[in-house]
């Protein structure tokens, strides 16, 4: 009687199999971080990497088979659109396997807030892009601590760096933002000629501008002594005018949602040279901007900081004249009077 030949057991194919589903499954997943996309683009992404390795001939039913464990598997949320007959990644799940924290994560928010959707420049669209993209990889514990560290740290240009802001001044500040609690110091505003005043505020973001300054967004809740401000009015304050050594965080804690402010019915016209092409910038919120047949517009939108509003309207020079409220009004013209005096009037 023969003695059977012992069958071998093929463990090498199959650990082969396992890395090309895993690999196959992954390459899903990088393609759909990209945007939507149909089953025959998915199949053609994985076949054109894998090759011979990709998909068999049944490679729909494969490719579902694929979809149906990334979800079971690996908990990615993955949606498919009838309509668009589409397939959507919105949220990697376990494979959001980017890890960063502390400086990184203050990095990463403040190009998160630099870069809007909806950037007017080809470059700021492309970086958005890029942010889009790292912004996904990141665990859900992340993503939320980024957004609170987005609201209060935004840049207006990337770059620049608080050089004249004292250390002890802005780590103080960014504290109180987190903490969600209110902050006072003292503070020399350009009608402070001998003596800085004391602010007590809500404080809520930091931002820098294209001039190079570091500026606080905070609402007034009093200044000491006071110079007749509104409660709750919104400032800016430039973080190198406030004075070392006497920042506060105070144990009081900021309401849930911000104090409104008196809040201004905001209408300026623009002359065609500025109007003419119809991409005015929409400095404001609310903003609405009508054109007219010569080229003009006139633009409607609400502020609360005639101060801030006033300098943001000066960059148009006489190509721009208020409108309404009669208080930016006067701004502007006593501001253009002022100008006249230093400069003459050569008429």
């Amino acid at each position: 009687m023969s003695q059977a030949t012992p069958t071998r057991r093929r463990t090498g194919g199959t650990k082969r199999s396992s890395w090309l589903t895993f690999r196959r499954r992954l390459l899903i997943v990088r393609f759909l971080l990209g945007g939507p996309a149909s089953s025959d683009a998915i199949i053609e992404h994985v076949q054109r990497e894998l090759g011979d390795d990709g998909y068999p001939t049944a490679a729909a039913a494969a490719l579902k088979h694929d979809l149906d464990a990334l979800k079971g598997e690996y908990a990615c949320r993955i949606i498919f659109h009838r309509d668009q007959g589409q397939y959507s990644l919105e949220d990697p799940g376990e494979l959001a396997l980017l890890d960063i924290s502390g400086e990184l994560l203050e990095a990463l928010a403040y190009l998160d807030a630099s870069y809007p959707s909806g950037s007017a420049l080809p470059d700021q669209a492309a970086l958005r892009g890029l942010v889009d993209r790292v912004l996904r990889l990141l665990p859900t514990r992340q993503s939320h601590e980024l957004q609170v560290k987005r609201y209060r740290s935004r840049l207006t240009i990337p770059g620049i760096t608080p050089g004249r802001i004292d250390a002890t001044v802005l780590a103080t500040v960014r504290r109180s933002i987190d903490e969600r609690r209110e902050l006072a110091f003292k503070y020399w505003s350009a009608h402070d000629l001998s003596a800085p005043r004391r602010h007590r505020v809500a404080p809520y973001a930091i931002s820098f501008r294209p001039e190079g300054f570091g500026y606080l967004d905070a609402s007034l809740i009093e200044a000491t002594p006071s110079h007749g401000e509104p409660a709750y009015a919104v400032m800016d304050y430039r973080l190198d005018r406030i004075v070392p050594g006497t920042v506060q965080v105070l144990p009081r804690a900021l309401p849930e949602t911000r104090p409104s402010a008196e809040r201004h019915r905001l209408r300026y016209w623009l002359h065609p040279s500025l109007a003419r092409r119809r991409d005015i910038t929409a400095y404001f919120p609310e903003t609405e901007i009508t054109y007219y047949d010569d080229g003009s517009a006139v633009v409607t939108a609400t502020v609360s900081n005639l101060g801030l509003a006033r300098q943001i309207l000066l960059r148009y020079g006489e190509g721009c004249r208020v409108i309404e409220p009669q208080a930016l009004f006067d701004l502007m013209r006593a501001t253009t009077i002022g100008l006249a005096k230093i400069y003459g009037n050569d008429g």
